[in-house]
């Protein structure tokens, strides 16, 4: 009897329920601001995220994912051109921990919690680099030195079976991604750049293949 509780229990926690998986997905969203015209475009990420039983219908998510973000931003050649869209991005890692709540079974579940984002610079496409800011003194390379160790908050749909999974997800910047240019001295170049606020609204979708 032991001995059947003890297989009952492993293939419950031990494989259904404790699993590594291997995601890939589509972002979609921007940094958001009313000190910029920015619009949304789409990354990708991938990734590693592991997938176990608390108790009840809980669950825990944790993983660790690359992430491409990208913001579009008018920017001008010369003040008096007309604006262009161009492409700013930004790499980095992201460490997430969702709490959990099974919905139906394995097969729907709502997910939310942290996200730990470390990233790199926000940089314009090179052949935009000298091209001003629509509506600054500002040139699209002055803004590259955004904040690199950021947090997020994020909701998450799972729908699925036992192996294989999508997901839907939504993530928000709790704090200012422009904090750090706000240090860079950018209102000696236009004192209109003072106190620059901006955070991340990104969506995304995926897939997740449990190994």
């Amino acid at each position: 009897m032991i001995c059947a509780l003890d297989v009952k229990a492993q293939n419950r926690y031990g494989d259904s329920y404790n699993r590594l998986g291997i995601q890939a997905g589509i972002t979609y969203g921007a940094f958001n601001s009313d000190d910029f015209n920015t619009s949304e475009k789409t990354g990708y990420m991938v990734g590693l995220t592991t997938r176990a039983a608390v108790y009840n219908n809980f669950i825990i998510i944790y993983g660790i994912n690359f992430y491409e973000f990208k913001t579009g931003i008018n920017v001008m050649e010369t003040q008096a051109s007309q604006p262009s869209v161009a492409n700013f991005k930004a790499t980095g890692v992201q460490l997430n921990l969702f709490g959990g709540h099974k919905i139906i079974g394995e097969h729907l579940s709502f997910e939310a919690g942290p996200v730990l984002q470390i990233n790199s610079k926000w940089k314009p496409e090179k052949e935009f680099e000298n091209y001003f800011i629509e509506g600054y003194d500002l040139k699209a390379e002055d803004l590259e030195e955004i904040s690199r160790i950021n947090l997020n908050v994020a909701g998450n749909i799972s729908a699925g079976f036992r192996d294989v999974k999508l997901w839907i997800q939504y993530q928000y910047g709790v704090n200012n991604i422009f904090s750090k240019l706000n240090s860079q001295g950018l209102e000696n170049k236009d004192s209109r750049a003072a106190n620059l606020n901006g955070h991340l609204g990104l969506a995304t979708a995926g897939i997740v293949v449990y190994l």
